[in-house]
C-alpha cells in the first residue's frame, strides 16, 4: 500500500485515462490484497501509470495516467 501511495505522489500532474475498478465487498483482507496485487500487476505491464488508489467499504478505484507507450 505504501508503493501505491508513492506512486500516486508522483503522479499528480498525469491527466487521468481511465478506471479499474474491484468489487471487494465480501472479501476478505488476503483476497482483497491477492485481487489489488493482480491487478497492479497487469495495468504495469501494459506501461500504464497508477496515479490514485481510492477504497471504499465496497469497491476499490485505480485511477489510471497516460499509456507510457502511447507517447
Amino acid at each position: 500500500q505504501y508503493y501505491l501511495f508513492y506512486k500516486s505522489m508522483e503522479n499528480l500532474d498525469q491527466k487521468i485515462t481511465g478506471i479499474r475498478v474491484l468489487d471487494i465487498a465480501e472479501e476478505g483482507a488476503k483476497a482483497i490484497e491477492t485481487m489489488v496485487n493482480n491487478m497492479v500487476k497487469e495495468i504495469n505491464q501494459q506501461d500504464t501509470p497508477i496515479i490514485d488508489v481510492r477504497f471504499t467499504d465496497n469497491h476499490c478505484f485505480l485511477l489510471l495516467g497516460e499509456n507510457k507507450r502511447a507517447i
